[in-house]
């Protein structure tokens, strides 16, 4: 195949009516910049940017949506060589397409309950279980990821502004959501922090549950003068 092509006509008024969210998905990520996408690079790019805030799907559910796009002439597809051997098939939206992840985009979202699933706070709830020490445990590894989120959120702002991605208009409402993540990012590490320093408190003086926040000096006014007693010892957080 060397032209585009698509496996049905345009489709009717209501067409896609009934597609999943992937399928969306695929349609925005392809008509965002107007590319022409394997399978495996809308893969990547969900798993760069969806991963945040909803989920990435497997390769072979979005293998399986632009086939279900394309007989709904939603997408067309055409193989391309890479190097002397390989080849590939990449995707880009047809003008129905587009139109019909505007619509959809344009939607009320559906009225479904946003589901939190982190399997720290899980062990926190059930903490009686186990000892505080395995639960700082848990709490420091999960720390340990909201830093590695963070640098990857901040690397990925000073990357599109190298690319000069932010000069795009498609893309504004996508630049303010990063600025949305990075801040709940930064607000979830402190959150998780103070959790795991409230827990370390119940033992401070066993090794691990040292609490991480600073300590410093608890100063008073001397009663009946205006000035501070600095004298006084340091206190906990």
């Amino acid at each position: 195949m060397g032209e585009p092509s698509s496996a049905a006509g345009p489709p009717g008024p209501g067409a896609g009516d009934a597609l999943p969210t992937t399928a969306y998905t695929v349609l925005g990520i392809l008509a965002t910049l107007d590319e022409e996408l394997t399978a495996a690079e809308i893969k990547k790019r969900c798993d760069y940017t969806l991963r945040w805030f909803y989920w990435s799907p497997a390769v072979s559910h979005i293998r399986r949506e632009l086939f279900r796009l394309r007989d709904l002439g939603l997408v067309t597809e055409r193989e391309v060589r890479l190097g002397r051997v390989r080849r590939s098939i990449v995707y880009r939206t047809t003008g129905p397409g587009e139109e019909l992840v505007r619509r959809w985009a344009a939607a009320p979202a559906a009225d479904e309950p946003v589901v939190l699933k982190d399997p720290a706070l899980l062990r926190v709830y059930f903490g009686h279980f186990t000892e505080p020490h395995e639960l700082v445990g848990t709490l420091d590894r999960r720390l340990a990821q909201l830093e590695e989120q963070i640098a990857d959120l901040v690397w990925s702002r000073r990357r599109m502004h190298e690319l000069g991605l932010d000069a795009e208009p498609e893309l504004h409402s996508r630049l303010a959501l990063g600025e949305y993540l990075l801040r709940a990012a930064h607000f979830e590490h402190g959150n998780v922090r103070q959790l795991r320093d409230r827990i370390a408190d119940v033992d401070p003086g066993r090794a691990g549950l040292e609490v991480t926040r600073p300590r410093g000096e608890l100063r008073r006014r001397v009663a009946g003068t205006g000035e501070r007693d600095d004298h006084r010892p340091q206190s906990g957080p």
